[in-house]
């Protein structure tokens, strides 16, 4: 291009940004006006509209995740923080399993199993719940500013209900609650980092804490390497290409010493190096071993493999799929009239990857698509108005007749909003939301009705039982864990970063030699003394092996319950005197259509 034509063409793109400036200045002027939905750029008030449409979102989200507790991690999760507390050190090889004991274990969550501990002992279950409920509706309150400046709180409301919707799917008390509420406000630091350049200087801080909490701390620095590629092109481009021109709020060298910061703080770590290539080994699990565990551990499971399976009959999977069409779609009109955000296109590309790789990751997909989309149809709609503006003596003369239009469209679709957030909290108040959803939740908190083997453990961990445990399922093994580890240890839990997958592939061995009936496995198990293994199953997903452990003339039912069975070899069981239990209580346990 000769110098003339890229004079002209800077020309041009500064008579673009100078256009951009009077749609800014007439957008903040129209959200002065008597109920607008908008706040007024570089304000810190908040208009009426917004404040109401925003309480209304965040209620939703609170709301959505209030239902009993079922997921099995947090019971490991919870007595490692108590260890943590008791010993004055994170582990740093595997404290309770006896097959993978001196198996390295790099405990990243140990921040958060420190909070989950503290909050149990103050609330108990009931606020945990409370907390991972608070942490969603926190993450959609800071998505909120980091999205959709031009956007009317009403639409801005309705196009947050997908992403909610999709990270209710896995709103667990889990470390990831805590990785969404960081990645939120890491975009919001971004979003607001050509206004004010300073709260940059916060990225180091979050990656402090992230590092110390979960192992996706690693998409933060995914998304400030994509962040300064984007920042890179834009400079090269010099508004060539439908590409904004660079933001020079920000200089080169703060960049550099951000980006040192933030190398610094992520070894900021119990674990150092090793714990900043922790990830490496989680994204392992579903790429390069994805063959393996994505048929094991539903997690892994990609989505599209669900749907080839089950159809898209999931409330969750059906709202991935549309939120991810309808932000693909975002980019379309935009590039229509010209304009390129890449930094948008990467993090789609990369955050897309992740959620088809495995189902683990639809809350970060869903979370970044939510403020992409936003920020797109945002777009969409200052370009439009800057083609659309009219001069100001036409304005002058249209002003009476254009207001009274737009009052009443805005009111409509005001309404609109309004219903249909009545809708979703009347259903989810009166059970037809969970019951849609299909994975029978009920709005409450506690416990999932007899879902954890907690009196089978009880009874398991008394004076004079085996000192090992073969549990099944593996997540009935944090259970047992939470009660007696790590003095009595499993064979195999859902620690996946601990053990191997040879380990996971004997327990499935061991498994089919139970439901066969086949007593020659529990000699794999025996300890130094010749004690062989308690063991306990799970009534709503081992039921062959049930069924086969109580045809076998070695072993002996001496528990059961709704939620577990629990068995013992002859030998031990008739020296501590226990008779045979009544299998009755195993037959039909409460939620047996219920699947994790």
């Amino acid at each position: 291009m000769s110098r003339k034509a890229r004079r002209s063409d800077k020309k041009s793109h500064r008579g673009a940004s100078t256009s951009q400036k009077e749609v800014k200045t007439q957008f903040a002027a129209s959200s002065t006006q008597p109920g607008s939905d908008s706040f007024e750029l570089g304000s810190k008030r908040i208009s009426t509209s917004e404040l109401f449409f925003l309480t209304v979102l965040v209620l939703w989200s609170f709301l959505v995740s209030c239902f009993p507790l079922r997921n099995m991690d947090i019971w490991w999760h919870l007595r490692t923080g108590e260890l943590i507390l008791e010993r004055g050190t994170v582990p740093y090889y595997d404290w309770f399993t006896f097959v993978d004991f001196d198996r390295p274990w790099i405990d990243l969550h140990w921040g958060f199993q420190l909070l989950v501990t503290w909050l149990y002992r103050w609330g108990g279950v009931d606020l945990l719940i409370l907390t991972k409920a608070f942490c969603l509706a926190l993450t959609i309150g800071i998505a909120w500013f980091a999205s959709g400046k031009f956007i009317p709180s009403w639409l801005k409301a309705l196009l947050w209900i997908l992403p909610v919707i999709c990270i209710s799917g896995r709103s667990l008390v889990r470390p990831e609650m805590l990785s969404l509420v960081y990645l939120s406000f890491w975009m919001y630091v971004l979003s607001r980092a050509a206004a004010q350049p300073k709260l940059i200087w916060l990225i180091p801080l979050i990656t402090l804490f992230w590092v110390n909490s979960h192992a996706l701390f690693v998409l933060g620095l995914v998304i400030s390497v994509l962040f300064v590629v984007d920042h890179l092109v834009r400079t090269w481009a010099q508004g060539r290409w439908g590409l904004d021109l660079p933001n020079t709020s920000i200089s080169g060298m703060t960049f550099v010493r951000v980006g040192v910061f933030t190398i610094l703080a992520c070894f900021l770590n119990p674990y150092l190096e090793q714990g900043i290539l922790f990830p490496l080994t989680l994204y392992e699990k579903f790429s390069i071993d994805q063959a393996f565990y994505s048929v094991r551990v539903g997690e892994f499971q990609p989505p599209l493999d669900f749907i080839r399976k089950n159809g898209l009959r999931n409330l969750y999977l059906i709202s991935q799929v549309v939120l991810a069409l309808l932000t693909l779609a975002s980019f379309f009109p935009l590039l229509v009239k010209k304009r390129v955000n890449l930094f948008r296109i990467l993090l789609f590309i990369a955050f897309t990857h992740l959620a088809w790789k495995a189902s683990r990751n639809t809350g970060v997909f869903s979370l970044i698509s939510g403020i992409i989309l936003a920020d797109n149809i945002s777009d969409w709609i200052r370009l439009s108005l800057a083609q659309s503006s009219v001069t100001k003596t036409e304005a002058a003369s249209h002003a009476t007749a254009n207001n009274r239009r737009l009052s009443l469209g805005k009111a409509r679709w005001q309404i609109v909003s309004i219903c249909t957030f009545l809708f979703l909290i009347g259903s989810l108040c009166l059970g037809y939301w969970n019951r849609w959803g299909g994975e029978g939740r009920v709005l409450g908190l506690g416990e999932q009705e007899a879902w954890y083997a907690h009196a089978a453990s009880k009874f398991a961990g008394q004076p004079g039982m085996p000192q090992r445990a073969f549990i099944s399922n593996m997540g009935q093994a944090a259970v047992y864990i939470f009660h007696n580890g790590p003095e009595k240890k499993v064979f195999f839990d859902g620690r996946l970063e601990v053990n191997t997958k040879e380990t996971f592939q004997l327990y499935e061995e061991i498994k089919q030699l139970m439901s066969a009936g086949k007593a020659d496995w529990a000699y794999l198990l025996m300890d130094e003394e010749g004690q062989l293994p308690i063991v306990i199953l799970d009534s709503r997903y081992s039921r062959n092996e049930i069924r086969g452990m109580g045809a076998n003339p070695g072993w002996r039912l001496v528990f059961a319950d709704p939620a577990a069975a629990v068995f013992l070899d002859h030998k031990t069981a008739t020296r501590l005197k226990l008779p045979e239990a009544d299998p009755t209580p195993l037959f039909q346990p409460p939620g047996m259509q219920i699947r994790q």
